[in-house]
């Protein structure tokens, strides 16, 4: 269960598991719970009337009734153990070349850097007394 903040209603506490199980916004919780409910799966909602829906739930902490369902059932799914994101049309892309190239890249330079303090540590000679101030 999301305890980061425990005063936060039920309801709340669902949509932000939901959000954080998914990995996605609580604003696609709820268009992915809009879809799923009103099977609309490829049009999208009145955007007024989902706007005010979504600030009730940021201002207020009401969820309406198809988005208290849809999270409900993902936070069972998981305490369960039978979550798939798949499940829900949240797909992730394979990584492409350029995206492993630039991690490998950054990884290289990070270990650089780690390997240069270190060694820099080890040459220079340290100062007697303490460190850092204030020094009494």
């Amino acid at each position: 269960m999301f305890a980061l903040y425990p005063d936060h209603p039920k309801d709340v506490a669902d949509v932000l598991e939901s959000a954080g199980l998914l990995e996605v916004s609580e604003y696609r919780v709820f268009e992915l719970a809009y879809a799923a409910w009103f099977s609309t799966a490829g049009e999208a909602p009145d955007k007024k009337m989902f706007e005010r829906v979504f600030f009730a739930y940021l201002y207020r902490d009401r969820v309406p009734p198809w988005v208290r369902a849809y999270t409900r059932e993902i936070v069972q799914r998981a305490d369960a153990g039978t979550f798939d994101p798949a499940d829900y049309g949240i797909t992730y892309a394979p990584p492409t070349p350029t995206m492993i190239y630039l991690g490998v890249r950054y990884a290289f330079w990070a270990v650089m850097a780690l390997t240069f303090i270190i060694a820099s540590a080890q040459v220079v000679t340290a100062p007697e007394g303490c460190y850092f101030p204030p020094c009494y």
